[in-house]
C-alpha cells in the first residue's frame, strides 16, 4: 500500500515538475526572444489579457501573483451564463462540483472534499462560504441568489489560516459592489425567456455628501417549473423546480478621512416555490422531468444578514479591520419523501431549519509592499439553531410494539467557535517569496438529541469540544516577470460534533474532527506580451477521519461517522489565449482521483431495507414491510451482520474529469460593438455516495453547450443580449441522492433544461 501511495505522489510531482521546467525554460525564452514576442504582438490586439485583482487570502494582489489555486469569476461571466446562485458555478471552476441534498441544501465539494453529513444539523461543510468575507453559518443559506455581485472567488485546497474551520476543501467568497463617493451611477436589466422566465435586476449608487455614499440593489426572478408531478391529488400537473425569488441589498459608506472607513450593509432574500424535481429511480413515468408523486412539495426560504466593516489606517505600521455580522435563516419545506405515488415510505409534512448567528473578526495587517507582509487576527462565532422535522407513514397509528408510525425530530443546538491566526509573507529576494501561517481553532457544539417514536425518553443535553492547529508553509519563485512556480503545504480542519439520534447500536454518539493535509505544486505563466496565460497545479491530499452520514442497524437511528483514511490527488489546468484582435479562447481541465484506504465497515442504506424485509419475512411478520419492524432485535442483528467494507471505494463528489472550453469574439460592426460567445462544458462521472453501488451510486457524465450574443450601440447606455444555456436540451444528471436511512429512495437531479433569454440592460 505504501508503494502505491508513493507511486501516486511521484506521478503528481512528475507532472508538475515537468510543468515547472516548462515554465522555467519558457521564462528564459521569453526574456531572450523579444523579437518573437514583438512579432506576435503585431498580429494580436494592442493589449493583453486583463489583470485580475483578488483578495483570496484577505490581501489584495494580482491573481497571477497569488501562489495558490484560485479562480475569479467576474460579473460579466456570470451574466453571460445567467448565473443566479451557487449551483450555476458548475463547469466554471476546476475541481468544483455543486449538487443538492433532498433538493434544498447545496452540497459544495472542491477536489472531492465537501459535505457528506447534511442529515446532521450541527455538522459543518467542508467548503466555507462567505459573502464579503462574512462566514455564512448555516448550509441552507447557500440556496440564496447572488445579488449585485462584482466577482466570485473560489479558493481550492485547505484554507486553514485566514479562513479557518470548515474550509478543508476550500472557500468561496462572493464579493458585492461597494458604494462609491462622489459618483451617481446605476444599472438596470430585464430578462425574459422560456418557462416564463422573468428577471429584473437594478442597482443605484447615491452620493450623499463628500464623505457619505449609499448603494441599493434589488433582484426579482421567477420562472415556471422545469418539471412536473402528475400524482398530486386534485392537481392535473404540479410544478417542480420553479422559482419565485426576491433579493434586496443596501450599503452605506462613511469615509470622514483618508484613514477611516465604515461600511454598513444589510441584505435579505426570500424564496417561495414548489419543491425540487427529484425523480426516484423506480419511477417509470415517461420523461426525465415528469414524476409521479402523490404528496405536494413546497419550499420557503428566508435569509437576513447585516454587517459592519470598519477599517482604520495606522500609517506606515498597519491597517486595522473589524467585521461584525448578524445573520438569520428560516427554511420550511414539505416533500414526498419516498418520491413515489404508492406511499411506499413516508411524507415529510413539516421540515424547518432555523438559525441565528453572530460573528466577529478583527485583523491587523502590514501595509502592502512591506518587507514582511504580515496579518494577525481573531475570530468569534456563536450560532443557535433548530431542526424541526415531522414525517408520517402510510400505516395505522399504532403498530409494532405499540410505536406510533411518526418520525419526529426537534433538535436545538448551539455552535461556538473561537480562533486566532497569523500569516507572514517575506520577500527574501526580488524573485523568491516565503509564506508561513498558522491558526488555532476551538469549537464547541451543544445539542439535545431528538426522539424517534418516543422510544427513549427525554434526552440530556450533550456537547462536543474539539480544537486544532492548522496552517500553511509556502514558497514561490518568479522565474521571469510573468512566470512563477510555487509549492504549498497546508492543513485544514473541520470540527467534531454530536449525533442528534438516540439508541444507536453501531454508529457512535459523537463523531471526530476531520483533518486534511495537502501538498500542492503549481506554476502560473503569461507569455507573448500577456497574450497567453497558462496556470497548472497538482495536488496530493491525506485525509483523516472523513465525516459522512452512516445508517445504524436500528432503523432511523443513524448519524455522522468517520472513515479513518482517504487519499485524493489530481491535476488542474487553466488557460486563456488571444490569438488575434477581438478573439479569445478560454479553457480549463481538471483530472482527479480519490479512494478510501484501510478497512472500515458500515451499512449501505440501499441494501439495508432489503435485508430487513427478508429478515421480517423469515420471522413471519405481516407484509408489506413497515418501518417499525426495524426495531425488532432480529432485524437489527441481520443488518449488523451485513456491514460493508469501504476500503478501495471512490471518494464521493469527485468527478474524474472536468473540462470547459469557450470562444469569444468581440468586434466593432459599425453602429456598435458585437460580442459572440460559445461554450462547451464537460463533467465526468462520479459516485454520489461513499459506496461503489453501480448504477444507483454512479452519476453519469454530461456535455452541455451554451451560447451568447451581445450588442452595444456606440454612444448608448443600452446593451442587448440573447443567451442560451444547455443549447441542445440534454437531460444531464447533475446528482443523485439516496436517503441515508434505508428508505430505498435514490433519486435523480437533472441539470436545467434548455433556457433561452433575451436581456436589455441600461447603465449610467
Amino acid at each position: 500500500m505504501r508503494s502505491r501511495v508513493m507511486n501516486n505522489v511521484r506521478l503528481t510531482v512528475s507532472i508538475l515538475t515537468g510543468a515547472s521546467y516548462f515554465s522555467l525554460a519558457f521564462g528564459a525564452f521569453a526574456n531572450t526572444s523579444s523579437d518573437i514576442s514583438a512579432d506576435m504582438a503585431d498580429s494580436t490586439s494592442a493589449t493583453g489579457l486583463e489583470e485580475i485583482v483578488v483578495t483570496g487570502e484577505k490581501r489584495e494582489m494580482s491573481l497571477q501573483r497569488a501562489p495558490i489555486s484560485i479562480t475569479a469569476v467576474d460579473a460579466a461571466a456570470l451574466q453571460q451564463r445567467n448565473a443566479n446562485e451557487l449551483n450555476d458555478l458548475n463547469g466554471l471552476v476546476p475541481g468544483l462540483a455543486i449538487t443538492k441534498s433532498e433538493g434544498s441544501a447545496r452540497i459544495v465539494a472542491i477536489r472531492g472534499i465537501g459535505y457528506e453529513t447534511p442529515a446532521n444539523p450541527n455538522s459543518q461543510p467542508g467548503v466555507a462560504f462567505h459573502i464579503n468575507g462574512v462566514y455564512i453559518a448555516h448550509v441552507m443559506s447557500l440556496a440564496q441568489d447572488m445579488l449585485d455581485v462584482e466577482r466570485v472567488e473560489v479558493l481550492r485546497g485547505p484554507q486553514g489560516t485566514v479562513f479557518g474551520q470548515t474550509s478543508t476543501g476550500g472557500a468561496i467568497n462572493v464579493i458585492t459592489r461597494k458604494p462609491k463617493l462622489g459618483e451617481a451611477s446605476g444599472n438596470v436589466s430585464f430578462s425574459y425567456g422560456n418557462y416564463d422566465y422573468t428577471k429584473l435586476n437594478a442597482g443605484l449608487n447615491i452620493p450623499i455628501s463628500e464623505t457619505l455614499a449609499a448603494r441599493v440593489a434589488a433582484q426579482y426572478m421567477r420562472h415556471d417549473g422545469y418539471g412536473k408531478s402528475i400524482g398530486v391529488a386534485n392537481v392535473k400537473e404540479y410544478d417542480l423546480d420553479d422559482a419565485n425569488n426576491l433579493g434586496l441589498r443596501a450599503s452605506l459608506l462613511w469615509q470622514p478621512s483618508d484613514r477611516f472607513t465604515a461600511v454598513l450593509s444589510a441584505q435579505s432574500f426570500d424564496s417561495s416555490r414548489h419543491g425540487a424535481l427529484q425523480k426516484n429511480v423506480l419511477d417509470t413515468t415517461p420523461g426525465a422531468r415528469v414524476v409521479n408523486q402523490d404528496y405536494p412539495s413546497t419550499y420557503d426560504l428566508k435569509t437576513r444578514m447585516a454587517d459592519l466593516l470598519l477599517t482604520y489606517d495606522l500609517g506606515d505600521f498597519a491597517t486595522l479591520k473589524s467585521v461584525t455580522a448578524y445573520q438569520y435563516m428560516d427554511k420550511n419545506q414539505t416533500a414526498d419523501t419516498d418520491r413515489m405515488a404508492d406511499d411506499f415510505y413516508v411524507h415529510t409534512v413539516h421540515w424547518r431549519d432555523w438559525s441565528k448567528a453572530w460573528t466577529q473578526e478583527v485583523s491587523l495587517s502590514a501595509k502592502p509592499g512591506s518587507a514582511v507582509e504580515w496579518t494577525v487576527g481573531g475570530f468569534y462565532m456563536r450560532q443557535r439553531a433548530v431542526k424541526d422535522y415531522l414525517s408520517l407513514g402510510n400505516t395505522p397509528a399504532v403498530t409494532y410494539q405499540g410505536m406510533p408510525v411518526v418520525f419526529a425530530t426537534n433538535s436545538p443546538y448551539q455552535h461556538t467557535s473561537l480562533a486566532a491566526y497569523g500569516q507572514a509573507v517575506w520577500k527574501a529576494t526580488d524573485a523568491l517569496t516565503l509564506t508561513a501561517g498558522g491558526r488555532y481553532s476551538w469549537d464547541k457544539t451543544t445539542t439535545q438529541p431528538y426522539n424517534f417514536f418516543n422510544l427513549f425518553g427525554p434526552a440530556p443535553h450533550r456537547k462536543s469540544i474539539s480544537d486544532a492547529f492548522t496552517g500553511k508553509i509556502g514558497i514561490d519563485y518568479r522565474i521571469a516577470p510573468t512566470n512563477m512556480v510555487y509549492f504549498v503545504a497546508s492543513r485544514g480542519y473541520k470540527p467534531s460534533g454530536v449525533n442528534t439520534n438516540q439508541g444507536m447500536t453501531v454508529v457512535p454518539p459523537d463523531y471526530k474532527k476531520e483533518i486534511v493535509t495537502a501538498l500542492e505544486l503549481g506554476t502560473k505563466n503569461e507569455f507573448f506580451d500577456r497574450k497567453v496565460r497558462l496556470n497548472v497545479s497538482g495536488y496530493y491530499y491525506w485525509y483523516n477521519d472523513y465525516q459522512f452520514t452512516a445508517e445504524d442497524p436500528r432503523v432511523n437511528s443513524g448519524g455522522s461517522w468517520n472513515i479513518p483514511r482517504a487519499e485524493i490527488y489530481g491535476l488542474e489546468v487553466e488557460a486563456s489565449v488571444l490569438p488575434f484582435e477581438g478573439f479569445r479562447l478560454d479553457g480549463m481541465l481538471s483530472l482527479a482521483k480519490g479512494q478510501f484506504k484501510g478497512d472500515f465497515y458500515t451499512i449501505d442504506s440501499q441494501g439495508a431495507l432489503a435485508i430487513r424485509t427478508e429478515a421480517a419475512m423469515e420471522l413471519g411478520l405481516p407484509m408489506p414491510y413497515i418501518t417499525s419492524y426495524g426495531y425488532n432485535p432480529a432485524l437489527i442483528q441481520a443488518v449488523t451482520d451485513n456491514l460493508q467494507n469501504t476500503n478501495g471505494n471512490k471518494v464521493a463528489k469527485l468527478p474524474g474529469v472536468q473540462a470547459n472550453v469557450s470562444a469569444t469574439y468581440d468586434t466593432d460592426i459599425g453602429p456598435g460593438q458585437l460580442m459572440v460567445r460559445g461554450e462547451m462544458v464537460y463533467r465526468g462521472s462520479f459516485n454520489s455516495r461513499i459506496f461503489d453501488g453501480g448504477p444507483l451510486d454512479k452519476v453519469p457524465s454530461y456535455t452541455l453547450f451554451n451560447a451568447a450574443i451581445q450588442f452595444k450601440p456606440h454612444d448608448s447606455a443600452f446593451t442587448f443580449a440573447v443567451s442560451a444555456q444547455n443549447l441542445f436540451n440534454k437531460d444531464g444528471v447533475n446528482a443523485k441522492f439516496t436517503d441515508p436511512y434505508g428508505a430505498l429512495t435514490t433519486s435523480v437531479e437533472y441539470v436545467n433544461p434548455r433556457q433561452v433569454f433575451g436581456t436589455i440592460s441600461y447603465a449610467f
